[in-house]
């Protein structure tokens, strides 16, 4: 029997114009605050939910969002399209060829950051009252989900984070970028064996040990055959005549679609689908990042900012707050994370300072926590209360984040990059025809200039590092760098490609301008801040547009000894 009527339609279209309209702003005045634009898309539903809107006026508030069963549904609906395919996009961060290179560092951060906080979780959320349980949670499932929800980081903010201080290509932000996919993929593990644990199939614990290893085995194949697969599918549609990027933004929505009726078959919410589906996008070359960036932009565009203003109608922020639990929570998401991951890396024998900035950019639980809050509330696991709770420190670590990287990195100390750039290794027209060339060039003006390198070692640890992950950044700017043993100082070369090289950068530019940075084995801090430092100079001065129209070598080395004296506040 049909039970819609146009009078559902037009109301859902109502809902959507509000709902999308409201978020937008206020996600557009968050961000040009510095603040995440979660922070604003949330802050909507919550206006115009029972929070600010069914207090102010009740009427227009039910008339906006009737408890209509058929109504619900429907907007219901079109918000977890946004939540399946923001874990699709998420997925994309998580490169696990780039995990497996940088294997020590990022399993030593990633599995000890996702294990403190549970232990650190478990024996603190045990005590909790069983009012805060939900009605199909147990002492068992309940302490595991919220150690779990404390674990999580949200690898989204974190990448944008890292990529907005230029910090993304560094080595600090490649392992931090790793572990963090690490730490992603062990939590929604350990969520996996809690709604297997409470699985609507009947299950209970007898079930368990099925759907953990339907998981497993499907996650492998997702990484290895499945990544493949893609792979291939992608390079025969690339070489097709078919329209770009629409032809990869339907091949990926159907990736993830089959995904989610898979795991969803297994036991597991679509939602690990879906994630599993952007891991095997995000570990194939075929897939540029510029595509990659094409269709998260149109997600975060359109039905993220829908998911999490939604959640605002459903809940009530005042009236379920909890202050003692929410207080707890929030202790143990941020505090068991950072000590976790810091712990993490001095295992992996990190220097203090990056020790510390790793530490720091484990801490935002972001939408990921949020996700997990809302499965848990819809599945009964957690009351509405314990749910504000990991919304507020999703949001606080979220919106803290960012200041305290910044402050972790102006403590350093500072560099002048100036008297680190070689006169000699400035070369004015690059003749490598694509990033490996213009590399193997640099490396050969270096060694040539400094006596303590040998050509063969300098190229070598330039590409094994440009493997690990692209140092191509935006607005047509490259820095592939390496640490080498027996070099006594930093050194920077620089080279100009006037009809560019495709170095694979989120924004699809050729790049133009190529530094090459060169520190010493045992120095951990210098290369963070020299990075850093020609990314910033390269985006805020007119140096790339005088760089392009300089007429000789030496004029190229003037420019760059002028602009790049600029020092980081101590």
């Amino acid at each position: 029997m049909h039970y819609l009527d146009e009078s559902h339609i037009s109301l859902l279209l109502v809902q959507l114009f509000v709902l999308l309209a409201t978020a937008k702003i206020l996600g557009a005045i968050c961000h040009a605050r510095g603040i995440p634009a979660l922070a604003g898309e949330i802050l909507a539903g919550i206006l115009l939910g029972p929070t600010i809107l069914g207090r102010l006026s009740p009427v227009l508030y039910h008339n906006l969002f009737p408890p209509e069963v058929i109504q619900f549904a429907m907007l219901d609906t079109v918000s977890w399209i946004g939540v399946l395919f923001l874990l699709l996009s998420t997925g994309f961060e998580v490169n696990i060829s780039t995990v497996w290179k940088q294997s020590t560092a990022a399993l030593s951060i990633g599995v000890v950051g996702v294990v403190v906080p549970i232990v650190v979780g478990c024996m603190v959320f045990y005590w909790l009252p069983a009012e805060y349980w939900g009605e199909n949670a147990n002492h068992l499932t309940f302490t595991l989900f919220l150690a779990t929800a404390a674990s999580i980081t949200a690898i989204s903010i974190v990448a944008k984070l890292l990529h907005d201080m230029n910090i993304l290509k560094s080595d600090v932000g490649s392992a931090s970028l790793a572990a963090c996919a690490v730490n992603d993929v062990l939590g929604w593990v350990v969520f996996t064996m809690v709604l297997a644990l409470i699985a609507k199939t009947g299950a209970g614990l007898w079930a368990l040990p099925g759907v953990l290893v339907g998981i497993i085995l499907f996650g492998a194949f997702c990484i290895t055959i499945g990544s493949r697969s893609v792979g291939t599918l992608m390079a025969m549609i690339n070489k097709s005549d078919l329209p770009q990027p629409g032809t990869m933004l339907s091949f990926m929505a159907c990736l993830g679609l089959l995904c989610g009726a898979i795991t969803d078959w297994i036991g597991i919410h679509a939602i690990l689908g879906f994630f599993l589906a952007g891991i095997m996008a995000g570990n194939t070359s075929e897939i540029s990042e510029h595509a990659r960036s094409t269709l998260s932009q149109t997600i975060h565009a359109i039905f993220v900012p829908l998911f999490f203003a939604s959640i605002g109608v459903k809940v009530d922020f005042l009236g379920g707050a909890e202050l003692p639990v929410l207080i707890l929570f929030t202790g143990v998401a941020i505090g068991g994370k950072f000590i976790g991951a810091w712990s993490g890396a001095r295992m992996a024998k990190l220097s203090g300072p990056d020790a510390l900035s790793v530490g720091i950019v484990f801490t935002p639980g972001g939408a990921m926590e949020i996700i997990i809050g809302m499965l848990a509330l819809e599945l009964k696991l957690i009351t509405e209360g314990v749910f504000v709770a990991i919304v507020f420190a999703a949001l606080l670590s979220s919106i803290a984040v960012g200041p305290l990287l910044a402050w972790s990195i102006r403590r350093r100390k500072a560099v002048d990059i100036r008297p680190l750039i070689l006169h000699d290794a400035v070369v004015l027209e690059l003749k490598g025809p694509d990033r490996w060339g213009v590399i193997d060039e640099l490396c050969q003006r270096v060694a040539a200039c400094v006596s303590d390198v040998n050509e063969a070692d300098v190229i070598r640890a330039v590409r094994e590092r440009e493997t690990v992950m692209g140092t191509a950044l935006e607005k047509s700017v490259a820095v592939p760098h390496a640490r080498l043993d027996g070099l006594r100082q930093p050194v920077v070369a620089f080279g100009l490609s006037k009809r560019g090289v495709d170095w694979d950068p989120p924004d699809g530019l050729a790049s133009h301008y190529v530094f090459l940075i060169l520190t010493p084995g045992e120095d951990t801090d210098l290369q963070l801040q020299i990075l850093a430092s020609i990314a910033r100079a390269m985006s805020d001065s007119e140096l790339p547009y005088r760089l392009m129209n300089a007429d000789n070598e030496a004029d190229v080395f003037a420019l760059l000894d002028k602009t790049l004296g600029i020092k980081p506040k101590s």
